[in-house]
C-alpha cells in the first residue's frame, strides 16, 4: 500500500513512517522544518510547506496514494493562542484542502487529534461523547476532524494524548525528564493534571492497523490514565533514575498563555475491542521507551 505521511519529522509521523515500512508499504513522508531522519528504498521524502494549498493538492493528485495519515500540526498550545491565524492555517485549513484532494483520489484519511478536544472537567471521555475544546488548539484540531468527516467518504480519526517517546520532532515530557534526570537535575511534575499518554510507537501500530484494514470511525489510541506525576515516576523507575528530583506541583503554579484542560484522559475501551495491537499497555509502553533510551543515550 502507498501511503502518505504528513508531519513525517515530528515524533509521531517518525513513528508511523518507521511502522508502514516494517509491513512493507511504500511511503511517501511529508515535512518541513526538519529532515526525517530515516533512509529506505521504500520511502520518498519530500519537503513541503502544507498551508501552501496549491502545492499540495497538485502533490496528492499527483502520487494518488492509497491512503493519508495526516499528523502535521501546530501542536504548541500556547502558540496557537497567541498566533490564532496561524494556527488555523496549519490545523484546519490545511486539512481541508488535504481531506479534499484524498477524496478525489479515492485514498483513505486517518486524522491524528487529540484528547484536547475536550474540555478536561471530568475526564475518561469515550470515543462517542460530544467534544468541548477549552483553548484555540483543542477548537483548531475539532474543526480538523470535522473537515475530514465532511470531505471525505472513507476516514479515521484517531486522538492521541500527551504523545511521548525518544525521537525527533518537539520536546515531549518524557524526553524532557530523560534529558533532565539524567543529568542529576530537578523537575516539578503536575499531581492535579491528568491525560491518557500515548507511546509514539504503540500509537504508530495501531495507526497501520487502521490503515491495513480500512477501520473506519473514531479512535482514542492512549494508554492508561495518570497524573503527570506518576508518570514521570514511572519514567524514573524504569530508567533508574532518582525518584527524588521530581517534585510534586500544581497546575496553579504554571502560568501558560492558554487555559489547559484539567483531565482529558480518555476511554479507550471501545478502541481496544476492534484493535488488536497492545496500544494501551504502560508496562510495554515504558519497555519500549527503555529500549528507545539504551539505544538513544547508551551507545558505545
Amino acid at each position: 500500500m502507498k501511503i502518505l505521511v504528513t508531519g513525517a519529522s515530528s515524533l509521531p509521523g517518525y513513528r508511523v513512517v518507521l511502522a508502514a515500512l516494517r509491513q512493507g508499504h511504500e511511503v511517501v513522508a511529508l515535512h518541513f522544518s526538519h529532515d526525517v531522519p530515516v533512509e529506505h528504498e521504500r520511502l520518498r521524502k519530500i519537503k513541503l510547506d502544507i498551508t501552501d494549498a496549491v502545492r499540495l493538492q497538485d502533490l496528492v493528485l499527483k502520487e494518488r496514494p492509497e491512503a493519508v495519515v495526516h499528523a502535521a500540526a501546530l501542536g504548541d498550545v500556547d502558540e496557537c493562542e497567541r498566533n490564532r491565524e496561524l494556527a488555523w492555517r496549519v490545523n484546519v485549513a490545511s486539512t481541508a484542502v488535504l481531506a479534499q484532494a484524498a477524496e478525489v483520489v479515492n485514498s483513505f484519511v486517518l486524522y491524528l487529534s487529540t484528547d484536547y478536544v475536550f474540555d478536561g472537567e471530568r475526564g475518561m471521555y469515550s470515543e462517542r461523547e460530544p467534544p468541548y475544546p477549552v483553548n484555540y488548539y483543542g477548537l483548531t484540531k475539532l474543526m480538523g476532524e470535522v473537515a475530514v468527516q465532511a470531505r471525505c467518504s472513507r476516514w479515521s480519526i484517531v486522538r492521541a494524548s500527551s504523545i511521548y517517546g525518544l525521537g525527533p520532532g518537539r520536546v515531549n515530557f518524557a524526553k524532557f525528564l530523560v534529558e533532565k534526570l539524567s543529568k542529576g537535575e530537578r523537575v516539578k511534575a503536575l499531581v492535579d493534571q491528568y491525560t491518557s499518554p500515548s507511546h509514539a510507537a504503540l500509537l504508530a501500530e495501531a495507526v497501520v492497523e487502521i490503515l491495513e484494514r480500512r477501520m473506519a470511525g473514531i479512535f482514542h489510541v492512549v494508554g492508561e490514565r495518570m497524573s503527570r506525576y506518576e508518570f514521570a515516576l514511572k519514567v524514573a523507575e524504569v530508567l533508574g533514575f532518582d525518584k527524588s528530583l521530581i517534585s510534586p506541583a500544581k497546575m496553579e503554579e504554571f502560568k501558560w498563555f492558554a487555559k489547559r484542560p484539567r483531565d482529558s484522559s480518555l476511554a479507550f475501551e471501545e478502541t481496544r475491542s476492534k484493535i488488536s495491537c497492545d496500544f494501551y499497555s504502560t508496562e510495554k509502553a515504558l519497555e519500549t521507551l527503555k529500549a528507545e533510551f539504551v539505544s538513544s543515550y547508551q551507545q558505545p
